[in-house]
């Protein structure tokens, strides 16, 4: 049971991590690569219908623990409703997917702001 907590929490800051993870570049270029390819792993798996592991993982081990593991997506579970009505789960992945967009523009900008100087 700990360990469907520990998965569901890693899980959560993964996707705090795709939608803002770009911002880390601000500090230092070498974190914008690994930012955009979680931001097109997230697009995936979301426009392929692709469930992601850590779902799966974390499904399995509510189920090994002795719970009855949720139906549905992760952020079905966790978020709709929560964060955001689930009606509007459209909205927020094109405003999430738009602060990752914005934040590689904004590095990018800097970054050769920087080239110039």
């Amino acid at each position: 049971m700990v360990a469907a907590v520990v998965v569901a929490t890693v899980h959560m800051g993964f996707l705090t991590y795709i939608v803002f993870g770009g911002f880390l570049a601000l500090r230092r270029l070498a974190w914008l690569w690994p930012s955009v390819a979680s931001t097109l792993y997230a697009a995936y798996v979301t426009l392929a219908d692709f469930t992601c592991p850590l779902t799966t993982l974390e499904k399995w081990l509510l189920e090994v623990g002795g719970r009855v593991p949720y139906e549905g997506s992760f952020i079905a579970h966790y978020l709709h409703d929560v964060l955001y009505p689930a009606h509007y789960e459209t909205a927020a992945w094109l405003t999430s997917t738009g602060i990752a967009l914005v934040s590689y523009a904004v590095v990018l900008t800097r970054w050769r702001r920087s080239l110039v100087v």
